[in-house]
């Protein structure tokens, strides 16, 4: 695959993502908060109300009629109370994409405020900063389809994000492209980056999570959805340093804790004392395959990393890649475990002490180890799989996906004359080509028969996008394609097909001598 490493780091840097030694903040991160899976909002539809104050914001949060934007400027409010959301559709938005432009500080995790509470539908909080709350950071009282988008949530007393089992719970909620942290620790004992009861096919998406842990030691899993949740999805996050990592259902309670979902291309690295980082626990029908975990620190006796409990519980472990053991049958789980690879150590990554588990080529205990998952179709940095023979164990797919294919090959001039048809063609060179070449035929091309077709040219520069095709003709159909090739030797599948003479001609005309 590419790596896009130099201006995702520099992204991060200027977005500020943690204090200084902020290990998280110097990872070198996937496509996790690039523009491929987190793109910037869509302008705001409706009514909107500009707020440059914190008890504006505040009043206006809680007033604002339905459907309502509030566009935070950009600086630092003291926070003199909660944020109250009670109407639905309103939204909370900082006035640029960058998240660290707005920072509502709530005085402190001990003695300060509460952060913003969700007590409507279909409410969106995008491009700001919360931190220094006394207790969670966002709570979503049972709403539905809340939207949690671009945040950085740092120091809270309590959970950071917490979904309350009001009503008949929480449905479709959305957490992503979000970075969640505390400094060091919360200061009680009693946290987690998001807890979620009774919430129902959420998306845990794209986020960085960093020591998310307690002070006192005890498991608090990073991402929890548990009390009769169902149908989660967790992706594409990245874990570092947390004392525990990704839960559905919880042992404190029985069975139904957790229904469905898919736990599929996360990192998690820990250098800091850890509890086990995946956990299925009263939870069925659920898959968790493709995820990376290198753990260094292990608490005393922990002799595995992830892990199915109790006779309730059934589900699937496949392809993970991990330095610990998978223990898919404790208190008599029911689980099926294939594939996943334990043995992993720290020279099988690119840059473990980074946070950065994309596998070096040298890794050959994991790749092409695994077998297709339709659940699974791409990596975390949305690379298609396979690359090779087979997909690899783990969230990565090391190697270089082929090129795209060109899809706007077209003929934008065409001169006949004494039996040679001169043509200029144009496409859109897709990114990380080096090579192309582009090929001819009397009927129609496909890839069955692209091999058949007459060369035009095979050394085309990868950054050209034009070409002066001379040919000869005197009737019928001209059919031209065009293929590339990357650096790794691996080629695109077949662009779309253009012709000559077109049954549509656009100018300029085509002349005829």
């Amino acid at each position: 695959m590419i790596r896009k490493w130099g201006w995702v780091v520099v992204m991060l840097i200027f977005v500020g993502l943690g204090a200084p030694g902020d290990v998280a903040a110097r990872v070198a991160l996937p496509r996790v908060l690039s523009e491929d899976f987190c793109p910037p909002l869509p302008p705001p539809t409706g009514p909107t109300i500009a707020v440059n104050s914190e008890s504006a914001l505040r009043d206006q949060a809680y007033n604002a009629a339905a459907g309502t934007t509030l566009v935070i400027a950009s600086g630092t409010y003291a926070m003199q109370g909660y944020v109250y959301i009670v109407n639905d559709g309103v939204s909370l938005r900082g006035q640029t994409d960058n998240r660290d432009d707005v920072i509502l500080d709530f005085g402190g995790m001990v003695g300060g405020y509460f952060g913003i509470l969700v007590d409507a539908d279909d409410v969106t909080i995008a491009n700001i900063t919360i931190r220094n709350t006394s207790d969670h950071g966002v709570s979503i009282q049972g709403a539905d389809r809340p939207v949690l988008y671009n945040l950085h949530i740092l120091d809270t007393n309590d959970q950071l994000v917490k979904v309350n089992p009001l009503g008949d719970g929480s449905d479709d909620g959305l957490l992503a492209c979000s970075r969640l942290a505390y400094t060091t620790s919360d200061p009680d004992g009693y946290t987690n980056g998001i807890s979620a009861h009774n919430a129902h096919n959420w998306v845990v998406r794209d986020n960085v999570w960093s020591r998310i842990r307690t002070s006192d030691g005890s498991p608090a899993p990073t991402i929890l959805f548990w009390s009769g949740s169902s149908g989660t999805l967790v992706e594409r996050n990245v874990l570092v340093d947390c004392g525990q990592g990704i839960a559905f259902g919880n042992a404190s309670h029985g069975p139904g804790d957790h229904t469905g979902g898919i736990v599929r291309n996360n990192f998690i690295y820990a250098n800091e004392p850890h509890d086990v980082v995946i956990e299925m626990v009263h939870a069925t029908g659920w898959l968790v395959a493709h995820n990376t975990a290198l753990l260094l620190k292990p608490v005393s006796g922990l002799t595995w990393g992830m892990e199915a409990r109790f006779s309730d519980s059934q589900g699937t472990f496949a392809y993970n890649l991990t330095n610990m053991a998978v223990w898919a049958n404790r208190d008599g789980a029911q689980v099926t475990s294939t594939g996943n690879v334990t043995t992993a150590t720290a020279d099988w990554f690119v840059a473990p002490a980074s946070g950065d588990l994309h596998l070096r080529t040298t890794a050959t205990g994991a790749i092409d180890r695994a077998a297709s998952l339709a659940d699974v179709p791409a990596d975390i940095d949305g690379d298609a799989r396979p690359i090779g023979s087979a997909p690899d164990v783990g969230a990565d797919e090391v190697g270089q996906s082929p090129p795209v294919a060109v899809t706007d090959l077209r003929i934008i001039d065409a001169v006949l004359d004494t039996g040679t048809l001169t043509a200029t063609l144009r496409w859109t060179s897709p990114s990380s080509v080096v090579t192309a070449t582009l090929r001819y035929a009397s009927s129609y091309i496909t890839e069955g028969n692209w091999a058949a077709a007459t060369v035009l040219t095979e050394t085309l520069p990868g950054g050209r996008e034009s070409f002066l095709a001379a040919v000869s003709y005197s009737t019928g159909t001209r059919y031209f394609a065009h293929k590339s090739q990357n650096a790794a030797g691996s080629w695109s599948s077949l662009s779309n097909v253009a012709f000559w003479p077109r049954v549509v001609v656009y100018l300029p005309v085509v002349l005829r001598h």
